[in-house]
């Protein structure tokens, strides 16, 4: 079993490397292009997570589009899904209006479809899946922690919102429902779904260029 822990140990190299280059990445970009460095975070983070996957690809005959078959209906997964995918609702519906060119919604539709596919995949399909010897909610709650705290270390040099305990904790939060879904449901459509409406409903792209007033208004 100790060899079981250091492999695992070694494999946490991968999800903790992948935050440390996109902290490099944001604060390098983020010289000249201030809040809009989320972009080139963003692309560098799908493309690691990309590699990431090709790879396993490569080695396990796994494709990304097997995380998504044979869904099996599981009524408890199903509800905590939706209810965690509706908790931003009242901040989509107060600050909708923000959204006033065609150019912040095309970002803001595009990061919630995309961002979704990769980081689930990453966070609940590759971590969850390896070290078969770990048990899975020992798994579960190490990538959930892992994938919390890196919102703050990567995303927090140019939004305020994900400084704060309470995003720390909902993601974190977030991260084990969509473990307990994808255990539950033996896919990733039910924690894709979700990820989908708390990135759609969050205004995540009003949230990086710090343009919600709920989020200003804490650092004022």
């Amino acid at each position: 079993m100790n060899d079981e822990i250091k492999r695992y140990l070694k494999f946490l190299i991968t999800p903790v490397a992948i935050i440390l280059l996109g902290i490099i990445v944001g604060r390098s970009f983020f010289i000249f292009m201030k809040n809009w460095a989320w972009i080139p975070v963003v692309v560098f983070y799908w493309s690691a997570v990309g590699l990431v996957i090709y790879l396993d690809y490569k080695k396990r005959g796994k494709k990304p589009a097997d995380y998504f078959k044979g869904f099996r209906f599981k009524f408890s997964a199903v509800i905590l899904s939706l209810i965690v995918g509706l908790i931003p609702l009242p901040i989509f519906l107060k600050y909708f209006y923000l959204f006033d060119t065609g150019y912040l919604i095309f970002l803001w539709i595009l990061f919630a479809l995309v961002n979704p596919f990769f980081e689930e995949i990453f966070w609940r399909g590759y971590m969850l899946d390896h070290s078969p010897k770990i048990p899975f909610w020992i798994k579960a709650i190490v990538s959930s922690l892992i994938f919390a705290v890196g919102h703050p270390l990567t995303w927090g040099l140019f939004s305020f919102s994900m400084l704060t305990p309470e995003m720390l904790i909902s993601v974190f939060i977030m991260g084990i429902v969509w473990s307990f879904a994808y255990r539950k449901s033996n896919t990733l459509l039910l924690p894709y779904f979700s990820h989908f409406l708390v990135d759609l409903l969050s205004c995540s792209v009003l949230a990086f260029l710090n343009i919600l007033p709920v989020m200003t208004n804490l650092y004022q």
